[in-house]
């Protein structure tokens, strides 16, 4: 700034007036800002788009204090009054400068910092970037949450610095060897609290004594904070920085273009006034929103004052009675401002809005005023934190005679509130200026609840007193009658002497509260409350202080299996419970940012569900969410599907928790479903994250304490018990987390060269680039001719899926594919390569990892065709026709590379309609040629047949085929004839083309003796 410095300045030069002789103070100022200007000058390094914060605005806010102190107050200010408002001016923001070396250490070492790049919705994108070594874009995200991180943190930052430089050595800051540091501090961080914060007479006295002299410490940080909002012009955000910045983030671009739109001020001890030509109506409406903050805390900061009515309070002054003029804010001449907007029909829009088109169950009504109630409760808690009286918050509900009250001794409503706010839909009372940045955590978002009382009411009568700012000038008590939704309201005199809102429903006729379910409704809506509740009706007066914890049985393994199988336990009518035992509680204290309260356990389930389950109840600031059921008098909250998918789906979850915080689930008004936003996706991935560690530190502990194969069984017994579920048909793919989990901890059962099952962990299996997957093996058959087979394909692990100690076995295949393939692709699986066994009716499927596609829904699914059949892996010519499926109809796979099938297909999807019908065609001929052939050998008589017949698969009743009835062998050969034909005829072949189809074309059991 021109011909402006610190000894220029009116603060310094008073300073030098008053100061003693002896003790110098403006020689530390002097000191002290020449040591931290060129910090200063630093701050855009790790805050590139902010607008400045450097020396010049550091010395503005000393012009700016020395204009708004009064000159009669001004001459009264001694000199450590004076030092602490210029070097509170230099060091308020000191913390947002960093060296780089300090930089690299937060980055690689800081926990906060990891949680804040985690909790971010590009956190994806920047291990995305990682893993392709994009270094630049790395460094833009790593930069990104940096600046977050000085954001967040430079108000205590800046505590550490002053500290740690003014407390001894060249820049010690004394009177009287009396350190100064300390009080310095308090002033700089109140610049990053509420006005009410100053009211704090321990840290921000008004006469505190330092050496021979009193200082009033609230003072000196009502004037900075003041000083620093009323910096606002050009010279902060200059045209030759701006464009070098050219900022890109929306909020930081606005903020420079507010700036940049000050083409005038006037800032004195009686009045401030800003002129501005703004370039865009955005820009013109973020202005005058700042321009409301100021005028708040000139408001806050003269009432403050008020408050006082002694000597102290008569030689520290501030006159800015004026409010802020927005007049002078306007136009460039580009735009035209307005509030112009669209309209909505008033009565078509109450009538949604208080019906169970919006809401499911008219109890919401009551569930909408209780949430009302307790936000305010919050909301007189947080404004009068500082306040010495004791304050027992309290919500009555009383159900008398078709009556319905809902009482509250929170914040209390005026007129204006009223109008403002209760009236007005759509509007919240806590997103008033009085409320931004702080931590008010309140349920209320959308501003329309109180209009489904309309559900359940004919009228309304609300009773209030808002709780005074001022005591001494208390607002006066309202009552308003809303005869209905589309009502005038009607305007009565009221005696309420208690703070508080009262609001009575005359309740229609069929309503459906009770004074039996009364207090079961309310418990289900808020299962705990963060204060007691009372309720009364005719008969009973009911404290509600929280339902009953829920104490499940934790699971251990020598538990008789009966106690724990869900799917046993509903077949023989014991139990419809969803779970029996929990595995583990789940950590939720290492959650970043995110605030979840309660209690989390991974439960077991049935082996029969298609994806996991979630019981219990999930709360959002206390209150319930869920879809709304009532079944035989009783209300409930079911968990939606939405809120399932908060967790993984292999697992089944209890919950008893409480989301809490700005982090907080966005949801529906009606509060049934989630909205899966990015909110919802650091949720999710913070709460796997905490169940996957519990996972790992379960299972470490048990290794530890077990041998390998004692732990492997142990594994194997929590699929048992359904502790973990991997199902096939998810469409939610498997996380990346997740799977390394699985990779580390599971251990599958692969053949050995002589014949036995060895447990190998997933990790060791992922060296292979392929692997082989057989369902069922018996591992004291067939020894000599698996021995073979296994050495000669040793590059090829065979997992064989009953070797899980796991009565469901079959489904284990789900989690080879999740451990081994692509998380994109593994429950999406196109086509499948098969490798025939030398052992009847056993074929290997195989997974290549490098070669997989996702399952085209154009195309035939994995148990139609796959996309090789071989004898040998080693010899693409041995392709096979088809091989026996186990679908329980006598279906086959058929094999795309064959080339009676290959013609018919483009990639994983048929070639036009005409191929999808011929394929299927063939496939419906060999399906009734097996059909054929089972009924002609088929013998009532011969209970050993019947027997086979019944509990063989497909495959092994395939054995022998050809041998047993050769006409088998004639119908498929003339079934693959036409099939050919019709090839020919549609032009997708020629005849000429036609292959030789012989018996090495089918699997060679087929062909051998019966088995």
């Amino acid at each position: 700034m021109k011909g402006l410095n610190v000894e220029n300045a009116v603060l310094f030069k008073q300073l030098l007036l008053v100061e003693d002789s002896s003790q110098k103070l403006s020689q530390s100022v002097l000191k002290i800002v020449s040591h931290v200007t060129p910090l200063l000058a630093r701050i855009p390094e790790n805050m590139r788009e902010y607008t400045l914060h450097d020396e010049t605005h550091s010395l503005k806010i000393i012009r700016i204090m020395g204009r708004i102190i009064p000159p009669e107050t001004l001459v009264q200010l001694n000199d450590i009054e004076l030092t602490f408002l210029i070097l509170a001016a230099f060091l308020h923001d000191i913390g947002m400068t960093c060296s780089l070396s300090e930089k690299e250490r937060i980055i690689l070492g800081s926990s906060e910092y990891q949680n804040l790049m985690k909790i971010d919705p590009i956190y994806e994108d920047y291990l995305e970037f990682k893993k392709t070594n994009n270094h630049r874009a790395v460094t833009r995200i790593e930069d990104k949450i940096f600046t977050e991180y000085l954001r967040r943190n430079h108000v205590k930052r800046s505590a550490e610095f002053i500290e740690t430089t003014l407390l001894e050595g060249e820049f010690k800051l004394a009177i009287n060897d009396i350190l100064l540091f300390k009080y310095l501090i308090n002033i700089c961080d109140s610049h990053g609290e509420p006005v009410s914060c100053l009211k704090d007479n321990r840290r921000y006295p008004r006469n505190t004594l330092i050496g021979e002299k009193y200082v009033n410490i609230q003072y000196v940080s009502l004037i900075l904070r003041m000083a620093d909002i009323l910096d606002l012009d050009p010279e902060r955000t200059p045209k030759v920085i701006y464009d070098f910045v050219s900022p890109e983030d929306p909020t930081s671009v606005i903020e420079w273009k507010k700036h940049r739109s000050i083409i005038g001020w006037d800032i004195s001890s009686n009045r401030v006034v800003f002129e501005a030509e703004c370039t865009s109506p955005e820009v013109e409406r973020a202005l005058r929103i700042f321009m409301e903050w100021i005028e708040i805390e000139r408001k806050e900061s003269i009432d403050l004052l008020k408050n006082y009515h002694d000597e102290i309070s008569s030689k520290y002054l501030l006159l800015l009675q004026e409010p802020i003029n927005m007049e002078r804010i306007g136009s460039d001449g580009s735009y035209i401002y307005s509030d112009v907007k669209f309209h909505l029909h008033y009565e078509k829009i109450i009538e949604l809005l208080m019906g169970q088109r919006l809401y499911r169950s008219p109890i919401t009504a009551l569930r909408e005023l209780l949430q009302n109630a307790i936000d305010a409760i919050k909301a007189r808690m947080f404004l009068g934190s500082d306040k010495l009286e004791r304050f027992e918050p309290k919500v009555t509900i009383e159900y008398k005679n078709d009556t319905l009250i809902i009482e509250d001794n929170g914040i209390g409503m005026d007129d204006d509130v009223f109008n403002e706010f209760f009236l007005q839909v759509g509007t919240s009372y806590y997103k008033h200026p009085r409320f931004f940045d702080t931590d008010l955590d309140v349920v209320s978002e959308f501003g329309i609840g109180v209009l489904s009382a309309f559900m359940v009411a004919d009228s309304m009568v609300i009773e209030s007193r808002m709780e005074p700012e001022n005591p001494l000038v208390p607002p006066l008590p309202i009552y308003y009658e809303i005869p209905t939704a589309h009502s005038y309201c009607v305007k009565r005199h009221s005696e309420r002497v208690h703070v508080g809102t009262k609001i009575s429903l005359k309740l229609k006729k069929g309503h459906p509260f009770s004074e039996y379910s009364i207090v079961q409704v309310i418990e289900e809506i808020i299962p705990h409350p963060d204060f007691p509740i009372f309720i009364k009706t005719t008969d009973q007066e009911f404290k509600h202080s929280g339902v009953s914890i829920v104490e499940n049985s934790l699971f251990n393994e020598h538990l008789d299996k009966e106690s724990f199988s869900i799917d046993r336990r509903r077949n023989l009518e014991l139990t419809d419970e969803s779970f029996t035992h929990y595995l583990f509680d789940v950590d939720l204290g290492n959650l970043g940012d995110i605030e979840i309260e309660g209690k989390l356990q991974v439960v077991n389930g049935s082996n029969v569900r298609l994806d996991g389950e979630v019981s219990g109840c999930i709360t959002q600031r206390s209150f319930n969410l869920g879809i709304p059921h009532t079944s035989e008098g009783n209300f409930k909250l079911e968990i939606s599907k939405s809120l399932t998918q908060m967790f993984p789906y292999w697992l089944n979850i209890f919950a008893d928790i409480n989301i809490v915080g700005r982090g907080s689930l966005a949801i529906t008004p009606d509060r049934t479903e989630v909205i899966q936003d990015e909110r919802f996706k650091k949720i999710k991935m913070a709460l796997e994250h905490a169940i996957i560690s519990g996972f790992q530190k379960h299972l470490d502990e048990y290794k530890e304490n077990h041998s390998l194969n004692e732990y492997h069984n142990y594994v194997d017994l929590l699929f048992e018990a359904g502790f973990i579920e991997v199902r096939s048909h998810y469409n939610e793919a498997i996380t990346e987390e997740a799977q390394i989990f699985f990779q580390k901890y599971l251990s599958f059962p692969v053949i050995t060269e002589k014949g036995t099952l060895v447990r190998k962990f997933g990790a060791e299996l992922l060296s292979y680039e392929r692997l082989g997957i057989i369902e069922s093996y018996n591992v004291e058959e067939f020894t000599n001719e698996m021995n073979d087979f296994v050495t000669k394909h040793k590059e090829i692990p065979i997992i064989i899926l009953n070797g899980f100690n796991i009565r469901q076995f079959y489904n284990m295949d789900n989690l080879v594919y999740s451990v081994f393939l692509d998380s994109q692709i593994n429950n999406k699986l196109s086509m499948c390569r098969y490798l025939l066994s030398p052992i009847p009716g056993i074929e290997i499927e195989i997974l290549c990892k490098y070669d997989l596609k996702k399952k085209d829904s154009g195309g035939p699914n994995r148990f139609e065709v796959a996309e090789e059949i071989l004898f040998d892996i080693e010899n693409k010519s041995s392709q096979v026709i088809c091989i026996p499926v186990d679908s329980g109809a006598y279906e086959h796979i058929f094999n795309k590379s064959h080339p009676i099938i290959t013609p018919l297909l483009q990639g994983s999807r048929y070639k036009n309609i005409i191929a999808e019908r011929i394929f299927h065609k063939l496939k419906n001929s060999f399906k009734n040629i097996m059909v054929e052939y089972i009924d002609s050998i088929d013998d009532p008589e011969n209970a050993k047949l019947q027997y086979a017949l019944r509990n063989s698969s497909h495959a092994l009743l395939s054995t022998g085929l050809f041998s047993k009835d050769s006409g088998v062998y004639t119908k498929m050969k003339e079934a693959i004839d036409l099939h050919w034909t019709e090839m020919t005829m549609q032009g997708f072949v020629k005849e000429l083309d036609y292959p030789e189809i012989g018996f090495s074309d089918f699997p060679w059991y087929w062909g051998a003796e019966k088995f």
